[in-house]
């Protein structure tokens, strides 16, 4: 909204010598400022505000029934979830954290715009997300973990592979899923998936909330997150 001043007309105004006109000018000036920022607070506070958008999270049993032969391929630190939005479209992304005596110390890598989609076909606002880990050597060389991330939609399919470097004394592996639908918003990120790792061979149950990952060794965390232009 523009808001343009005749300034040689107000001092001429002005130069009439009457206080009141002088409030009155002051009023209007007031009024047309306060009708400016009216408008800029409904340009910032659109419909199309993503962080209200109504997640739907729901488990797969990836190796039900007969699927348990694939086990053997994929491995056993493999897990698998599906993600659907209610509302706008969330730019969402996956970020794969790594924690060590309970902090979060570093970043594996990210997987961008969960629920990308080339069209606005009826149903791409779901995506299936399976998730591997798998630690692999070569001789001579220091070990290293394999990160698989395929997201499925109704656009099509996405593998994502993040190699990071293995430390050989965590012998002890377990994942950390929640086998239970929720639903949530995206304003904070959210856990949704994880793997730890203990050097003493004894490894407990692990959940994917705060207090539960501070008592970690080692973990990797699968945080859903709104990308930064978004969250701004």
């Amino acid at each position: 909204m523009a808001v343009i001043f005749n300034f040689s007309n107000m001092i001429a105004y002005f130069n009439g010598g009457s206080k009141l006109r002088l409030k009155a000018c002051i009023l209007i000036v007031f009024m047309i400022l306060t009708g400016c920022f009216a408008g800029t607070k409904e340009q910032i506070s659109p419909e199309t505000d993503s962080t209200s958008s109504k997640i739907e999270f729901t488990p797969v049993d990836l190796f039900q029934g007969d699927a348990a032969k694939f086990k053997l391929f994929l491995g056993p630190m493999t897990g698998a979830f599906k993600l659907k939005y209610e509302g706008n479209k969330p730019n969402v992304s996956l970020d794969i954290d790594i924690w060590k005596n309970g902090q979060k110390v570093d970043s594996a890598g990210s997987i961008g715009d969960l629920f990308y989609s080339s069209n606005e076909q009826k149903g791409s606002n779901e995506v299936e997300l399976i998730i591997s880990v798998d630690t692999e050597s070569i001789e001579g060389q220091k070990e290293f973990s394999k990160i698989k991330v395929n997201t499925t939609s109704h656009s099509g399919s996405s593998l994502s592979t993040i190699t990071i470097p293995w430390d050989k004394k965590l012998t002890a592996h377990g994942l950390i899923q929640d086998m239970r639908p929720r639903s949530f918003t995206i304003d904070q990120p959210v856990h949704v998936f994880g793997m730890h790792a203990t050097s003493t061979n004894k490894i407990h149950t692990a959940d994917l909330s705060t207090e539960s990952l501070r008592k970690t060794e080692w973990a990797l965390v699968f945080t859903l997150l709104l990308d930064e232009e978004d969250r701004e």
